[in-house]
Parts: structure tokens; sequence; C-alpha cells
């Protein structure tokens, strides 16, 4: 619309038209585009321990950044930073009373996986002496390529409450972050393990939640989501996939969601096509591909022998598949309804 009224403006200046009155509309454009580059967009990204939420955030990212392990990784909210892609990934640290952030590492996700992982293991084991309070990292975030408008898009990685209990030390302050978060954020996933769903530690998040910080439900009505995580690791004496989500819709209106959203999703799947598909997948996650995944994508020849194609011929149906470019843009499209449309209506 911009680039319209400016072309049109041209014209008339040529014709000696003085133009005012479209340049007073272009004025009113442009600070609104302004607003729009400036507004911060926050997803919170909350789970129980391994319900994959690492590997989740990862796939929506595009690449394998954030550490997972056995023990609880997220020992405190880690904000990541949408950044354009031909600037620098950095991971920083903040902590209590101090104004600047710590630049634990920068350069590829491999490094600062790595850094963070041995951060992250430090604070756990030496009881936070540094009174760290949250990380960032600054790194582009594949799910939103493009979308000039969301250049301001973070994703928050909260705790869940069996990794605050992990802790050798005092994490009151942590968990009232980690709400907050959930309290000030456009859009809230709840993680769920396929397999564990009903597990008490879930069972505690949802019931805190509920019992304790109402108003966050009250006000984030619409912005909830409920990711059903790992559902490729479904076996044929479990349930049918579709079956569970009617249980868990069931268990969550109980909790007091009414007519919750459930997206199903195989974030290991997602991650390792997305990254065969952009030719930046490593020897060993092509052979986890092949070894998990690609067997699902067999035909038969006319012998009647299996032929399973190779990585990159089915990374593109295996994305699909993965249910993560579904939740991408589900999530996306309701932030930028949202609270992109009455930023613009603002303005």
């Amino acid at each position: 619309l911009l680039q319209y009224l400016q072309e049109i403006r041209q014209s008339r200046l040529s014709e000696g038209d003085d133009t005012k009155g479209l340049q007073s509309v272009e004025n009113d454009i442009t600070t609104a585009l302004t607003a729009l580059e400036k507004q911060k967009y926050q997803v919170a990204v909350i789970a129980a321990m391994k319900a994959g939420k690492s590997t989740f955030l990862n796939s929506i990212i595009g690449v394998d950044v954030l550490a997972s392990e056995t023990a609880a990784c997220t020992i405190c909210r880690t904000d990541v930073l949408h950044i354009p892609a031909n600037q620098i990934p950095r991971l920083l640290e903040y902590r209590q009373g101090e104004r600047e952030p710590v630049v634990i590492a920068k350069g590829n996700e491999g490094e600062i996986q790595q850094k963070f992982l041995v951060r992250t293991r430090e604070i756990r084991e030496t009881g936070n002496p540094d009174n760290t309070i949250r990380f960032e990292i600054e790194h582009p975030i594949e799910a939103i390529n493009g979308l000039s408008s969301l250049a301001g898009f973070t994703l928050v990685d909260t705790p869940g409450p069996n990794e605050w209990e992990s802790a050798q030390f005092n994490t009151v302050a942590l968990k009232q972050t980690a709400l907050e978060a959930l309290r000030t954020c456009n859009a809230i996933l709840f993680v769920l393990n396929y397999a564990s769903y009903k597990d008490n530690a879930v069972s505690e998040l949802f019931k805190d939640l509920v019992e304790n910080r109402q108003e966050i439900l009250e006000s984030e009505k619409g912005k909830i989501y409920f990711i059903l995580n790992k559902v490729d690791q479904k076996t044929e004496k479990d349930k049918d996939i579709d079956e569970v989500i009617q249980d868990l819709k069931r268990e969550l209106s109980n909790f007091g969601f009414p007519n919750p959203m459930i997206y199903r999703a195989s974030s290991r799947q997602g991650l390792l096509a997305k990254l065969i598909q952009q030719g930046k997948a490593t020897e060993s996650q092509k052979k986890d591909f092949k070894k998990f995944f690609s067997a699902r994508y067999a035909t038969e020849n006319e012998e009647g022998d299996q032929v399973i194609p190779a990585p990159h011929k089915i990374a593109p149906q295996a994305l699909i598949d993965s249910g993560i470019p579904t939740i991408q843009s589900t999530v996306i499209e309701t932030i930028t309804k949202n609270a992109g449309w009455n930023l613009l209506s603002d303005a």
C-alpha cells in the first residue's frame, strides 16, 4: 500500500499537485510500519521434563541449538530472539543486579549448544552463585523467515514444575519469572508427551495455573495451545492418536480449559526433515532420520522388494507429516491477528 501511494504521489507531483493529503496518509502508514517492526511478539513454551520441549523448540527454530539431556536442562527462562540471517548468533546470560548481559558464546549453533549445556550444569551444581535470572539466544527462527512484520518475534522457554524441584537451590524467583512470562506472552504452548500426558507433574502444572493463576487463563483465552508431542513413538499396542486426543480434551476440560486446541507433533522428525531440506544435516542426523523415519515412506518395486527413498526426497513430506508446519502457521496467524492487527489499528 505504501509503495502504491508513493507511485501515485510521484505521478501527481509531476502534474503540479502538492499532494499534501496523500503525504499525510503516507506518513500514517510509515508510522504504522515502524511500530510493527518494533513490536515484540512472544510465544511461551512450557512442559514437564522429558516431554520433548527442547526438540520441539529446535524444530521451530530450524537448528539443533537448545540442549537436551536426561537431566532437566531448563533451569531458568531462556528467550530465543529472532535475528536476521546475516547476523552472528549469540548466547547471553543475564544476572540479577547487572545491567549488561555476559556473552557466553557466539557463532554456530553447535558451539552455543555445548556452552549453554555446560553453563546450565554449572548453575545447577553450584547453586546459582551469580544469581542468573535468564538466558537469551539470538538466532534466526526458520518458522518466521520472510515475515518482516514479526521481526520482534521471541520464543520463551520456561522451566516446568519438575525442573524447578530438581534444582538444589531456592527457585521461587525462577518460578515467578516463568509464570510472569506466561502472563505477558501473546501465545502459550503446552508440550505434552504422547506416552505420559497424564503424569503427576503435568497435573501439578495445570493445577498451579488453574488454582493460583486464574487471571492468566482469563486473559489468555484463545491463545493457549496444547502440543501432543512424540506421536511418532506410538506402537501397535498403543491407543489410536485421535482417541488419545479425545481423552486429553476431557482431561483438560476438567482442569478448566474449555474447548482446548490440541495439535499432534513429531518434533524430532520435523527438525531432522528441516535440516535435510536446508542441506544442514550432519551424517549423524541423516542416520537418525533413516533409522527412525525413512521406513514409513518405503514403496514396493515390481519384484515386491521394499525401496526406501533417499532422505532428501522424502524430507518435504516428512516435515508436513511431523505437524510442525501446521503448528507454526496456526500460532503465527493468531499472533498477527491479535497483536499485529491491534497495533496497526492503533497506529
